[in-house]
């Protein structure tokens, strides 16, 4: 079978959410065609213990803890940069050292990317044929919150919005 990258926000298993629902079904299907290669962030304690699960669909994981608080301290450093939000949210050397060698090392030339932000870790490899899942395409749903709360976070929602 041929190597395909697979890069989710959020560790898709359990599939007991909606992101959580797509990203599994997807690996699932990804798994029947391809040796799967997953990279993904866990953002609680109970999703790590489903690490080891993942292991049947996929060649090789690399499962990076996120701690949401730390994350969304770390995402405020886009507003200077004029960056996404989530860009600095989900950056990490870890995932990004991972996805250079993998790709390097099993020859991965096809990756997918489930959310825009996973997408930064494919950046600067032409050799990756690569397709971006615009899951979490929801502008306008961030917008609405500023609407609905107040300044400061009114101010944050209207910036993801953007």
């Amino acid at each position: 079978m041929e190597p395909l990258l697979y890069l989710v926000h959020r560790i898709p298993y359990p599939p007991n959410k909606g992101d959580k629902i797509r990203s599994f079904n997807l690996l699932r299907y990804l798994a029947q065609r391809y040796r799967v290669y997953l990279g993904c962030f866990v953002d609680s304690h109970e999703d790590l213990a489903h690490a080891d699960a993942l292991r049947q669909w996929c060649a090789d994981a690399c499962v990076v803890p996120l701690n949401p608080r730390f994350a969304r301290v770390r995402s405020l450093t886009g507003v200077l940069s004029g960056e996404a939000l989530t860009l600095p949210y989900y950056r990490n050397a870890k995932l990004q050292s991972w996805v250079r060698d993998i790709v390097k090392r099993e020859r991965i030339g096809r990756a997918v990317a489930f959310s825009s932000p996973m997408a930064q870790y494919v950046r600067g490899l032409p050799e990756l044929r690569t397709i971006v899942d615009l899951v979490d395409v929801d502008s306008a749903k961030w917008t609405s919150y500023a609407d609905e709360h107040r300044w400061p976070l009114s101010a944050v929602y209207r910036r993801v919005g953007e």
